[in-house]
């Protein structure tokens, strides 16, 4: 499959990417310093482009099968704008290419039905979600441009992520919440969107992930 990553520079994105080479696909990595990509491989693209213009988003998604999405606003917890602009830009050049498949990571952070325990309810509802309100804001706002689309699109909401090692055994639930989904790895998490790129089931799917 011939993939497009944006977000590629990031934690989840470098793994994507990596993952998605050892698995035979072609790979486009986007991102606005080429230098911040140091991995080469022969079927591995690295372009420069930034989200936020809708020309570079469409020249990158161009030829491709499927897109792949781990935008997102870092550690920063200002006001943004980048996954909701940078998805919106991404679904209408896919529209415009005759690209239909997408997956993008959310956060299992904006809700709190799975929670069953009440300190991590309280938790969430009263610390995480107030703490990182602008940044799950931007995640919100994007869910709903997706949600909007015709195009085959998977959410894909991890709890908190970590650097730990791929282990190719996690949870998921589609489109119901995932009981005691604390943690994931950011490799686990990468291992799963790409295996499940195919699975109808996640089409038009919130998929949460855990351990």
């Amino acid at each position: 499959m011939r993939l497009v990553v944006f977000g590629a520079t990031g934690g989840t994105g470098e793994r994507l990417v990596e993952q998605a080479l050892q698995a035979g696909h072609t790979v486009t990595a986007v991102a606005r310093r080429l230098e911040a990509i140091a991995l080469r491989h022969a079927r591995l693209t690295v372009r420069r482009g930034d989200v936020a213009n809708a020309d570079d988003v469409e020249a990158a998604i161009a030829g491709h099968d499927a897109v792949v999405s781990a935008l997102g606003a870092g550690s920063s917890r200002a006001p943004t704008t980048i996954c909701r602009d940078g998805v919106s830009h991404m679904l209408a050049a896919m529209e415009r290419c005759g690209v239909r498949r997408i997956s993008c990571v959310s956060a299992l952070g904006l809700g709190d039905g799975a929670l069953q325990s009440w300190p991590l309810r309280m938790f969430m509802r009263h610390v995480l979600q107030p703490l990182l309100s602008h940044p799950f804001d931007d995640l919100r706002a994007m869910e709903a441009r997706l949600r909007q689309s015709s195009l085959e699109w998977t959410i894909v909401r991890p709890p908190r992520l970590t650097n730990g090692r791929r282990l190719g055994r996690y949870r998921y639930a589609i489109d119901t919440p995932l009981a005691r989904a604390t943690t994931i790895s950011r490799a686990d998490l990468a291992d799963y969107m790409l295996a499940h790129l195919d699975d109808r089931a996640t089409v038009g799917a919130l998929v949460e992930v855990a351990y």
